[in-house]
């Protein structure tokens, strides 16, 4: 194996932890709407840098030109404002990064993240977002997990190589799948297992395609014979 350069790290439940359903679950809910569901509010919040709730609304009545959406601004903007603080840093992960750091290795974020959840991020993990060299965020690129180009862009930004590179993620098919398609070293990090039931049944009936490494606790990352 090529000498490793640099670790990227997907942000939510493997760095931090939020709320157990997902924005576009409640976006979708609060707009009860039927043409409207959690992929559709994904596909518009996750993938463009709208900087307000009215920015939300407003893309959304463009689509489906329903002013009964506009009335839900406030329950909206009710989401935003608690997603602005509601991560919390798992424990051991500023550590585990900065750890990583100051062996020399370069430090990336990949992430399917919209805007006030990012700000959270911020605000729990200074020490994180200080020891970052490069920000793959799926607001800014336009483009969400898995598309392959949101991991060649953040390899690209380090000037890195896929066999170079360690992706550390949460999600089989988020995370893992698509940099090991790559060619990336995957580290598989089970922060929820119940989320990711049948990805780990399939891994283990070898329906899957196994990762390289799997840790329960992100400090486990340091104790890993990838670094040695």
């Amino acid at each position: 194996m090529k000498k490793l350069k640099g670790v990227f790290f997907d942000i939510g439940s493997t760095l931090v932890m939020g709320p157990d359903i997902s924005p576009c679950k409640d976006i979708a809910k609060i707009l009860d709407h039927t043409e409207i569901n959690s992929d559709t509010v994904k596909d518009i919040i996750m993938i463009r840098e709208l900087t307000s709730p009215p920015d939300i609304i407003k893309y959304l009545v463009s689509i489906v030109n329903a002013e009964a959406i506009a009335r839900c601004t406030h329950k909206v903007k009710d989401l935003w404002d608690s997603q602005e603080i509601a991560a919390i840093e798992i424990a051991g992960a500023s550590e585990t990064v900065k750890t990583l750091k100051r062996t020399g290795l370069l430090i990336g974020l990949i992430s399917d993240i919209w805007v006030p959840y990012y700000k959270s991020f911020k605000l729990a993990c200074p020490e994180i977002v200080a020891a970052v060299n490069s920000t793959t965020l799926s607001f800014r690129e336009g483009v969400r997990k898995p598309n392959p180009v949101l991991y060649e862009r953040a390899l690209a930004s380090l000037d890195l190589t896929p066999d170079a590179a360690v992706m550390v993620g949460d999600s089989y098919f988020s995370d893992i799948e698509p940099a090991m398609k790559l060619g990336m070293t995957t580290v598989w990090f089970l922060s929820r297992p119940a989320h990711e039931l049948d990805s780990i049944v399939r891994v283990f009936n070898n329906e899957l395609k196994k990762p390289d490494f799997v840790i329960g606790k992100i400090t486990e990352l340091l104790t890993l014979d990838l670094w040695r």
